[in-house]
């Protein structure tokens, strides 16, 4: 009892020593961020009531809307002219039915080659057309919203979607436009006609996911509904149901690379603001010629502005949700995280070295301390150390990566960590997947899982900076010293951080010495860092030195 009670006095003191050297504006960060997880709980439930209302707005400035639309007609479809379309002759039609519609093209900007129903069965006026699913009349499904039409327009090949409701109309224009600002995998707009409604976007070139998956024996197709594996099921459960029989066929279809491929192109998505909330395979398109995966049908979804989607970031939540469903994925979701930190669930979480705090009130470990992670990074590094936009930046003694990440946040192009305990390793590939969840990004850093002192027999070219935060007096006075002056050749900053600290118990008395500053500043002056600037807060154990080649 007596030593609980120690514990906790001791993580007491080093809250309020660290919140005493980060000074008022450090302390008040630290106290939001503590109270944030049920502010952000509140958020989502009052998100859904944001987004309802501003729904009802737009419906309201509807008409409004529509005429600044038609004002930017011709915008919009240069954007749509610098992204994806394939000519008349990639649609599978036989040379002179091709020529037929080149002579109606004569007359006629757009010529209609066909309608395509609810499961994106073509019926066709110019024949079958190899390698698409045709379908005659009396098969035909109807579908239930827009119909829709597959065109040629200027010899490009189209697909003229008709509604019937100018709200999904205004959102399936606006969202592409974002969209192919955007370079995403997406149709290109073609044509716009806001006097009846209809939307012309390009064909993309392959097939449809789900319709590949119905070959394979899935059970998807809305003509198939009756069958006997729905038998007394309601609506939300025939969903389920045809969800998780698709699934059972996706490996004969794709692979774990093209699904990768697919949350990759989500993710840009949800990066340039838009919420999907339709993820199903039947608005997956594997494009014939690359095998990328792009997606269509926008009509339902969200578009929000820069302040809209940091504060409903959870929002996106929905989309990863729906594709861990539909594609048997883990992908984390805030909810996810939340558990996972809460009934500490990742991975050799008790030898936690750097804590770290993810943003919406997600953190792990005592990020008050000054002296590791989260605080280390606000109250000395990031305002000190050099400009780290578009370097080369190699960390040693990476620990859970946290340092490294920051960088990258901060603007590093690649960092490299080095990394001798596989336990750290292990926290750190979760430490970079939810910074990647949060910042909508992947980050460029790769560890590499070895002794510091290796350094010099890796090969691993020149770098921008060279990092060693409370790492590299852990090696004996001749591997630092060899260190250093290979650190000298490879790079003409290094930045190390020193420990005047001294009554940790260290199980080598030496590393007192080899820990502080004046042992370092002679070692990396006689590796030809002329250069030097320390910096030592007042009450701060952990001074940094700035070594720079003149």
């Amino acid at each position: 009892m007596v030593n609980i009670i120690l514990k906790f006095l001791k993580r007491i003191k080093r809250v309020l020593v660290g919140m005493l050297c980060g000074g008022l504006r450090y302390s008040l960060n630290i106290i939001y961020i503590l109270i944030l997880p049920p502010i952000i709980s509140t958020l989502t439930y009052f998100s859904k009531i944001y987004l309802k209302l501003k729904n009802v707005i737009r419906l309201l400035l509807l008409s409004k809307e529509m005429r600044c639309l038609e004002n930017k007609k011709n915008e919009y479809l240069r954007v749509g002219d610098l992204g994806y379309k394939v000519g008349l002759e990639s649609l599978g039609l036989p040379k002179e039915k091709i020529n037929e519609i080149k002579n109606i093209h004569k007359k006629f900007k757009e010529v209609i080659i066909g309608k395509i129903d609810q499961d994106g069965f073509i019926l066709s006026y110019f024949g079958k057309i190899h390698g698409l699913p045709t379908v005659n009349e009396e098969d035909f499904v109807k579908r239930i919203r827009n119909k829709i039409f597959i065109v040629s327009i200027n010899q490009y090949i189209g697909v003229k979607k008709k509604f019937n409701n100018k709200y999904r109309f205004i959102n399936e224009i606006i969202t592409l436009n974002k969209l192919g600002l955007a370079s995403c995998n997406v149709p290109a707009v073609l044509d716009i006609d806001f006097k009846n409604l209809s939307l012309t976007i390009s064909y993309i070139n392959g097939s449809v996911l789900r319709e590949e998956l119905a070959k394979k024996g899935a059970i998807l197709r809305d003509r198939e509904v009756n069958h006997p594996i729905f038998k007394d099921l309601n609506i939300s459960e025939v969903w389920l149901k045809r969800i998780k029989n698709g699934r059972k066929f996706l490996n004969k279809v794709v692979n774990t690379e093209f699904i990768e491929k697919l949350y990759n192109e989500l993710r840009k998505i949800h990066s340039s603001g838009v919420l999907i909330r339709d993820i199903k395979y039947g608005n997956v398109i594997i494009e014939k010629r690359t095998v990328s995966p792009y997606l269509i049908d926008f009509d339902g979804s969200i578009v929000l502005n820069k302040i809209e989607k940091n504060i409903f970031r959870v929002l996106f939540d929905h989309d990863i949700e729906l594709f861990n469903l539909h594609f048997g994925t883990k992908k984390l979701t805030y909810k996810k995280i939340r558990e996972k930190i809460k009934n500490r669930k990742i991975p050799y979480l008790d030898n936690l070295y750097a804590p770290a705090y993810f943003g919406y009130g997600l953190r792990i470990g005592n990020i008050a301390d000054t002296n590791v992670g989260y605080g280390r990074w606000n109250y000395i590094l990031k305002n000190n150390i050099p400009d780290l936009k578009g370097k080369r930046i190699l960390e040693l003694g990476a620990n859970n990566f946290f340092n490294g990440l920051q960088m990258l946040r901060y603007g590093a192009s690649e960092v490299i960590g080095v990394e001798v305990d596989c336990k750290q390793i292990a926290i750190g590939e979760f430490v970079k997947e939810i910074y990647e969840w949060v910042d909508n990004k992947k980050y460029n850093f790769k560890c590499i899982n070895a002794n510091m002192k290796d350094i010099p027999k890796m090969n691993l070219n020149k770098f921008d900076i060279v990092t060693a935060f409370c790492s590299i007096y852990y090696l004996d006075d001749e591997s630092i010293k060899n260190l250093v002056r290979y650190i000298s050749s490879m790079s003409n900053v290094f930045i190390a951080q020193c420990n005047r600290e001294k009554n940790i118990k260290r199980s080598n008395p030496r590393t007192y010495v080899k820990a502080s500053i004046n042992y370092n500043l002679k070692i990396i002056r006689e590796s030809g860092f002329s250069n030097i600037k320390i910096v030592s807060p007042y009450l701060y154990s952990r001074p940094l030195i700035i070594a720079q080649k003149k």
